[in-house]
């Protein structure tokens, strides 16, 4: 079963998805609460003209605005784990960095747009700053999805993070894309690498043979069938209770989603590492045209800002990673960790190659033609990325 999602679909910030808002949880300064869920038109008014009224205020308020510039941020995942801590941090030193002239006012858990929603909002201009996951825009940014074609990566977040750079740098296709959208990416990130979580016990990739296991992803839903598991598409909200009832007997995805979800309730033996599907990158973009309206100098403080963040960004990975280890431990479950022989079955070249021709041939049914060649400079810069770590 293909997943419902786009052709792309992924929940790698999977402890956001799913999730609905609560009444109480967040507001947004008194002025307005809107979703585009239910597609309300009332609230869609609402948001223009709550929007609206911050920005005549700022206008006719003069000297007391005139001095600050403040950046509207929506993100569709909660305020807590990875996220919340580079955010926090990047927020906290785009203000030193700029003398206090730049601020950032973010709103979390998806309390203005959800995911799906985040680009359209950005590009618009609705939004100053946005969480993107391109893998909720297959359409507008599909030749991010190639990063899921290469499961096999390194483990430190330095090399990941050049990596990106890399690709983004040499491969112009990429910043086509974020042209076209308008946007423009300020802060890399990522989320924990992938994890299989089991109800049974589960040493190495060898023991889902034959076992039900639920991916996000159609690639990964491909990857699971090439280790000789019953691939099962389950919506992420119901994971939980699919692995209590024994509908699915594991779930791999991201690390910290799944800990979060608490999916290591039901499903207590746990095989991790940091070299699987440590690929999809996560961006806080930046509308283009409020970018360009930045004066120069506070421009450099905010890509200042950035470079520090995303440096410190390698503990605060590790530092995740290590404090979930270490809580499931406590709760009485049991972590092992795969093998470098589970990595390379995992990223079989074979299954790998047929995806990547799937991927080439659907971008090429839509008028793009180069992804071929595309695919082998990813390739050389990823191995290149891997062979720093050795």
């Amino acid at each position: 079963m293909l997943p419902e999602r786009g052709r792309f679909p992924a929940e790698k910030r999977g402890d956001s998805i799913g999730q609905k808002w609560v009444p109480g949880t967040q507001r947004v300064e008194g002025v307005f609460v809107y979703f585009f869920k239910g597609g309300h038109e009332v609230k869609r008014k609402l948001i223009r003209a709550g929007l609206m009224a911050l920005f005549c205020i700022s206008v006719f308020s003069g000297a007391s605005f005139a001095k600050d510039i403040v950046l509207r941020l929506s993100d569709h995942d909660v305020l807590g784990g990875l996220k919340g801590q580079i955010g926090t941090f990047w927020f906290n030193e785009i203000e030193k960095q700029t003398g206090g002239k730049v601020k950032i006012k973010a709103y979390w858990g998806g309390t203005l747009f959800s995911a799906e929603e985040q680009l359209k909002a950005l590009s618009d201009g609705v939004v100053d700053i946005a969480a993107i996951y391109p893998d909720f825009y297959p359409k507008q940014l599909p030749l991010f999805g190639a990063f899921w074609l290469f499961p096999k990566g390194p483990e430190n977040w330095e090399n990941i993070r050049w990596i990106y750079k890399e690709s983004i740098s040499r491969i112009p296709e990429f910043d086509r894309e974020l042209k076209d959208a308008g946007v423009k990416i300020l802060l890399m990130e990522n989320g924990l690498p992938m994890s299989y979580m089991a109800r049974y016990p589960i040493t190495s990739l060898k023991d889902i043979k034959g076992k039900k296991w639920r991916a996000g992803d159609r690639w990964n839903l491909k990857l699971l069938e090439n280790q000789g598991a019953v691939a099962i598409s389950v919506p992420w909200g119901d994971c939980y209770m699919a692995l209590e009832t024994g509908t699915v007997d594991g779930i791999v995805s991201n690390y910290d989603g799944m800990h979060r979800q608490k999916f290591d309730e039901p499903a207590k033996n746990i095989l991790a590492g940091k070299a699987i599907g440590w690929s999809q990158p996560m961006f806080y973009c930046i509308n283009q045209e409020k970018w360009d309206s930045i004066p120069k100098d506070l421009q450099e403080g905010i890509l200042k800002a950035t470079e520090i963040t995303e440096k410190a960004f390698g503990d605060m990975y590790n530092g995740e990673f290590n404090r979930i280890v270490e809580a499931e431990k406590k709760a009485g479950c049991t972590v092992n960790f795969y093998s470098p022989e589970d990595v390379d079955s995992w990223a079989d070249e074979k299954c790998l190659e047929g995806l990547r021709e799937i991927f080439c041939t659907e971008l090429q049914d839509d008028g793009i033609e180069n992804s071929r060649e595309m695919l082998k400079q990813m390739k050389a810069i990823i191995d290149e990325g891997i062979a720093k770590e050795k």
